[in-house]
Formats: C-alpha cells, structure tokens, sequence
C-alpha cells in the first residue's frame, strides 16, 4: 500500500487532529491549526492555535494567531504529551502512531530550516516599562543601599561580582568591589551605593506593582493575561531554564534595548522575574 507522503505542516496537522489534545475540549478540529514552535534532536514542541478576528469593525477583518495549547513529541519513544496546563505535569495523549511509522518528523521538519530555539526570535511582545515597575510597592529598579536594607532587611548572603563572572554586568564599572546581594531567592547587584534589582522572587510575601496593579505569589497567567496579552498568547517553557512557563517583555515601545524581562510561572502562579540581556 502506498502512502500519502505530506509535508511537515501536513504531519503535524494529521498528527494533532488524530490526538485527545486538551484543546479540542474548547474548540473543534476544524478551528485549531498546529505549528512547530522549535526542535531539538530529541524533542519536538507543537503550539496550538485559533485564527481569530479582532477587529471592531466588521467590514475590515484584522485576524491574529492565538495560542490555545502547547505538545511535545518526544523522538525516542514517539510519546505525545499536552503541557497546555503545567508543564510540571504533563498528560500524556493518545494520537495515530501509525503516521509517524510512515514518516519521519524530525527529518522532514528538520529540512525546512526555519525551526529555531525558544527565546532567539525577533517577535513583537508586550512592553513593561521599568519607570512604571515598583518593588513591595515602594522601591524603582534602581534604589540606594540605605532603601534596600528598609524595605527588604538585611541580605542573606553576599557575592563579589568577580567570583560569579558574569558575561554582562547591570552598572558595567568592573569594580574590584562590585558586588550581588542575595535576598529571599532575590539577586541585586550593587555598584558603590548603588543598588538595581537583577532577578526578583516572588517568595517569602515579595511582590510589585506595575501601573498600580500588585503582581505577587498568588497572581494567576489569566491576571498577567490582563496586562500582557500577547505576551501570555505567545508563553513558552523554556527548557534551558526548566518546565515553567515563562513569558517575555520588551524594555520599551521602541523595541530598542537588545534585552528583556522574563517572568516566569510555577503551578500557574507568578514565581520570578528576570532582567535578560544578551552577552
């Protein structure tokens, strides 16, 4: 018998309508289209997504993609699993094997040259703008040593810039006696008296507020959806990093700094927020 050979959108496609996929619990097999989000040699991750049209008037379509569920294909075992929810517990599917004994996935998506890892393009993303950013409410990125020790206490432990080597450093001066403060899963980076928040851990009560709205330990992705839509559409779990969800945001409208701010999601809930830049 000879078999139909498709395309690596086909496969993809015949692959995720012949699953149990949680989304098909909200929409139809017709409605959810599959694309590949990025593969390695041992994993494949499918996003799952609606075309929906966003526009107020109804005489000028303005149709964008969004996400209604993420899977991952595992290459050794051919095991499909739905890590829609939490990527913590992913559930594992039922789907047609028989197509991927017919083809290879990975050799044929592998050709179209266009896959690559989470985190390296270029995309459009929601901004959070620093200026708009408050710390327990009260402290901006960039505060003094004396308002560092009144809002959050006495760090837990201290760390020369120069013993971590980092490949880029938030005030750049190289100074012998730059150093990271370490504070409830928190690190901030001090220059002289100079203090700027580098990686922030929603733990122990810690929270923000961002345009007046407070971000903390118990703040779900359908609340940061609210803020950050597109960002939240778009959210990814970033292996590099572990199988949280993560979501990023541009530094500002412009689209001009090379950096961004990460903020990732345990059990669903807001848990760290990072100041990424590349090195």
């Amino acid at each position: 018998m000879q078999h139909t050979t498709l395309s690596c959108e086909e496969l993809l496609s015949a692959i995720v309508k012949s699953s149990n996929a949680v989304a098909f619990a909200h929409f139809s097999d017709t409605l959810v289209k599959a694309s590949l989000e990025y593969l390695t040699t041992d994993k494949a991750r499918i996003k799952l997504y609606v075309i929906s049209d966003i526009s107020d008037d109804p005489a000028i379509k303005k149709l964008t993609e969004n996400a209604v569920g993420w899977l991952e294909l595992y290459r050794q075992t051919n095991k499909l699993t739905d890590i829609t929810n939490d990527p913590d517990k992913p559930l594992v599917l039922q789907y047609d094997t028989t197509l991927l004994q017919q083809q290879d996935l990975f050799a044929l998506c592998g050709n179209t040259g266009a896959i690559a890892k989470p985190g390296m393009d270029n995309e459009q993303r929601d901004v959070m703008l620093e200026a708009d950013i408050r710390f327990n409410g009260k402290l901006k990125r960039f505060f003094t040593m004396a308002e560092f020790e009144k809002v959050f206490g006495k760090p837990d432990s201290i760390q020369l810039l120069s013993a971590e080597a980092p490949c880029i450093t938030i005030f750049d001066t190289e100074a012998p006696d730059d150093k990271y403060l370490y504070k409830d899963g928190s690190r901030f980076e001090t220059s002289k008296d100079r203090v700027a928040v580098d990686e922030f851990s929603f733990s122990n009560g810690n929270f923000i507020t961002y345009k007046g709205t407070r971000i903390d330990a118990n703040t779900t992705m359908n609340n940061i959806k609210q803020l950050f839509p597109t960002a939240v559409n778009e959210r990814r779990g970033m292996d590099k990093e572990g199988n949280r969800w993560v979501i990023q945001l541009r530094e500002d409208k412009e689209g001009i700094a090379d950096g961004h701010i990460k903020l990732f999601f345990k059990n669903g809930k807001v848990d760290f927020m990072h100041w990424w830049f590349p090195c």
